[in-house]
């Protein structure tokens, strides 16, 4: 396999022990142990294979490099074929001047390509640093996501209850109405028909049950996410005293987005419709403060009780007789020992009345 082969296969590798890597505690361990020993082993090949391709190419560039070498047409060889002394120190220093020169283009060449190499390393570095800062973006936008996923999860896990919940309570009104059909099914014309009455009065009177459970909610506005990340709580505002409030996700349900649609544990306005709530509000406590008021005028107010008249039935007359000698008559008691009283003789008149009917 040829080495840029090889390194397609590594960067596949590496590119799979990163996504696994990235699972965290889930990782396949023995998986990760795999790639890591695979790289390793494409790493050791790639670089005995440019070892033996670095050998050739010497090799080959020294084999060009004499071949490339110019000596006017003269056989190299014939160079070194010297009768004297003379002719030898001639042509060491042509021979020599040849190579000098060879070597030089060669260098300049070198530092050409070592300055395009340069260059080249710069910019993947660039391309390098780069792709860092978006993978690292990445990641932070997988965890953010990783957070969703599992916020929905248990979305859909609430949802799925409440569905579970609300076929049963079906379930159970279909039973119910089954048992009336059954129970009209078995009587006669005037028995059905009262059946009939009978459930639309049922449905009628749970309809007004359901209607006064939602009135009897409290009534809040400017519902919003907590935290827009974990949603787990919401945030909102009571309509009839502003106060803030915060509540579980899992007690309203509904899109955010249309908050009045919601539904849940409180019923939901919009803020141009709570001028009502809280203006009930407001009347409501006053009301509340004249009744304490008016409460404790009542119970300091002293009565006075005037002496009962006679009566010509004796037995009324005795009871007046009795008042009007005690030592209540004309004296100043309170409210509630008036009201007393005033029970007391309404018993005794009661039981005088039936006592007339008897005889």
């Amino acid at each position: 396999m040829e080495i840029s082969q090889l390194v397609a296969k590594r960067e596949q590798l590496q590119y799979e022990l990163n996504t696994e890597n990235q699972r965290g505690a889930v990782k396949d361990g023995a998986k990760v142990t795999q790639l890591e020993n695979d790289i390793k082993a494409i790493d050791i090949t790639i670089e005995e294979q440019g070892k033996a391709e670095e050998l050739q190419v010497v090799t080959a560039e020294a084999a060009k490099f004499m071949e490339s070498l110019d000596f006017g047409g003269n056989d190299i060889k014939d160079l070194f074929i010297n009768y004297s002394e003379e002719k030898a120190i001639v042509s060491y220093e042509y021979v020599n001047a040849v190579i000098q020169n060879a070597v030089a283009k060669m260098k300049q060449a070198e530092l050409a390509n070592q300055k395009t190499l340069e260059s080249t390393i710069s910019a993947l570095q660039e391309k390098y640093n780069q792709s860092e800062a978006a993978n690292e973006q990445l990641n932070i936008e997988l965890s953010n996501k990783t957070l969703e996923i599992v916020d929905l999860n248990s979305r859909i896990t609430n949802a799925t209850r409440l569905l579970d919940e609300e076929k049963v309570e079906v379930e159970r009104l279909k039973s119910q109405v089954d048992d009336l059909r059954n129970e009209i099914a078995l009587g006669a014309a005037a028995a059905i028909k009262v059946e009939e009455v009978d459930v639309r009065s049922a449905h009628e009177k749970w309809l007004e049950q359901r209607k006064k459970e939602e009135d009897a909610k409290p009534i809040i506005y400017d519902i919003s996410w907590k935290d827009d990340i974990r949603r787990d709580t919401y945030v909102a505002k009571l309509a009839a005293t502003d106060e803030k409030i915060e509540f579980p996700y899992y007690a309203m349900n509904g899109n955010i987005e249309e908050p009045t649609t919601m539904k849940g544990k409180y019923r939901v306005v919009s803020k141009e419709d709570t001028e009502p709530f809280r203006t009930a509000y407001l009347e409501e406590q006053e009301r509340n403060h004249e009744d304490m008021a008016q409460h404790s005028s009542v119970e300091d107010e002293l009565v006075t009780v005037p002496a009962f008249r006679e009566d010509s039935d004796s037995t009324t007359s005795g009871l007046d007789q009795t008042y009007a000698s005690s030592e209540v008559a004309g004296s100043e008691v309170s409210r509630e020992e008036f009201e007393a009283l005033k029970s007391t003789v309404k018993r005794l008149e009661s039981a005088v009345f039936t006592v007339r009917e008897v005889a």
